[in-house]
Formats: C-alpha cells, structure tokens, sequence
C-alpha cells in the first residue's frame, strides 16, 4: 500500500489478552467505566486529503464527501431541526451516494469537547455494531419479518459525521482502513447502560493496522463510515474510528462539535 505523509497519535484499544470486554456507561457524556485498562498505542495516521480517491466505503470503509447543509451549529440533540431539517438531507445524500433502494434514519449523536449536558468525542477504537448485533437492531426498527426480508438482500448500516463547526482543529476522527484489520482484531465488547446491553466490536491493535484521518474538516463536508454489511464478497464491512489528539494541540483549541446519523441501508 502507497505511503503518504502522517501525523502520529495515541489511540485506546483492547488487549489482545483480555476475555468478554465490558464498558459501563455512566450519564449523558458517555463516560464509561471499562473492566480492563486500555492498550495505549502510538499510531501512524496518513493524511487522507492527499489520496482521497483510495477510499471509498466497499473498499476502507469511509469515504469523505463533499456534503452541504442548512442545519446550524445546534446543540440539543433534541433541536426540531434534526429531524425536520437535517434527516432529510441525510436521507438524500445516502441514496445519491450508495445507491440504496431504502434508507432508513434511526438515530443521532451530537458530541461536543468537554460538555456536561450532550456525549463528548469517543477516544477509544471501536466500530458501532457487530456481525450479530446489527441485524438485531434492524429488527428492532422494522420488525423481525420486515428484517428478515431486508436481510434476504444486502442491508449495510453507514453513519454519516459532519462538524457543525470548522474548521475542525481538535480531536479529529481517525479511521482504520478496512482492508488492513486482522482476522482476531474485532473484539464483541458488551455496552452496559442502565436499561439495556448492547454490543459493539472495539479493537485489538495489530501492526499492519493502516490509519487516516482527514485534516480542518469544514461544516461542507462529511464522512461515510460502514458500521456493517451483510454482505461477505470481500468488500469492507466493519470500520473502527476513534477521536484523537492531535500532537501539538493546544489546550485552549476551539472545542469539536460534531453531530453523527446512523442509518441502515437496503440495497435491490
């Protein structure tokens, strides 16, 4: 693989010895208590900007595209214009870019650095949902018969990131690229919240493992990130992420204010 200019940074991943992680969430900022002590690694992470064209979501997993919208740099993640305003461009964007037959919005994030009252930026690798969890909760949205006809096609479910401020200057997010992820690597981690378990795959650190980021992001552009594919034909199917320092940053850097939809995705 062609090697470009990088940035190095210190990412949190799971020990490769540790049996069933577990992370327990604590209140609204998504702080979690973990029963194992993260595995701190130095990273490479290559400067995506300069060969955006060899990413693409079947190929890494993400794919950066240029992306505008009318959705101010809104904080409560109950903001009337999420759904009435936003979702909708979401919804377009998804189907001029995939080319999805459906696409179906089910859920939102808004992280802001430092906050006490909305999710802070995750500094830990990890991917959304697993091999097993996602269909799952595809039949929690539609029902199980209506799942199970998606699931006799192809269904992906894809996050689409944008800042709400930029240039971003402060714990960008960096993608592994699918292609390089190890076949022990993906790690099922149980999430416990108060009233419900979910299951995401967090992430061993392996050697070969190839990070990107994509430096000052801007409100006009967005990352595609596919948290699953049904599909198993070789194409990307799970695509760890994490926030990280950027060296140098300084301490009163305007803070990261980002907002992130999940959707899954029916392809004919």
């Amino acid at each position: 693989m062609t090697q470009y200019p990088f940035t190095q940074a210190e990412m949190n991943f799971v020990p490769a010895g540790i049996r069933n992680p577990e992370a327990r969430y604590i209140g609204a900022t998504g702080a979690a208590e973990r029963n194992y002590d993260p595995d701190r690694r130095s990273v490479k992470v290559a400067d995506g900007r300069i060969r955006a064209d060899d990413y693409g979501l079947d190929s890494s997993g993400f794919e950066l595209i240029q992306s505008r919208t009318a959705l101010g740099a809104v904080e409560d993640p109950d903001h009337l214009d999420i759904r009435s305003l936003y979702y909708p461009e979401v919804e377009e964007t998804l189907r001029r870019v995939t080319g999805a037959s459906e696409v179906l919005l089910f859920d939102h994030t808004i992280r802001i650095t430092g906050s006490d009252t909305v999710r802070r930026p995750v500094q830990h690798v990890h991917n959304d949902y697993t091999h097993n969890s996602a269909p799952i909760r595809l039949a929690q949205l539609l029902g199980a018969d209506t799942a199970d006809e998606w699931l006799k096609g192809r269904v992906a479910q894809v996050n689409l990131w944008r800042p709400l401020k930029g240039p971003v200057r402060t714990l960008p997010l960096a993608l592994v690229d699918a292609r390089t992820i190890g076949p022990h690597d993906l790690r099922d981690t149980a999430l416990i919240y108060d009233d419900r378990v979910g299951h995401i795959y967090h992430l061993s650190h392996n050697d070969a493992q190839r990070w990107v980021y994509f430096p000052e992001m801007t409100r006009d552009e967005a990352i595609l990130i596919k948290g699953y594919d049904s599909a198993e034909d070789g194409r990307a199917r799970f695509t760890p992420h994490t926030a990280f320092s950027l060296p140098g940053e300084p301490v009163d850097a305007p803070p990261r204010h980002s907002i992130e939809v999940r959707s899954f995705l029916r392809f004919d």
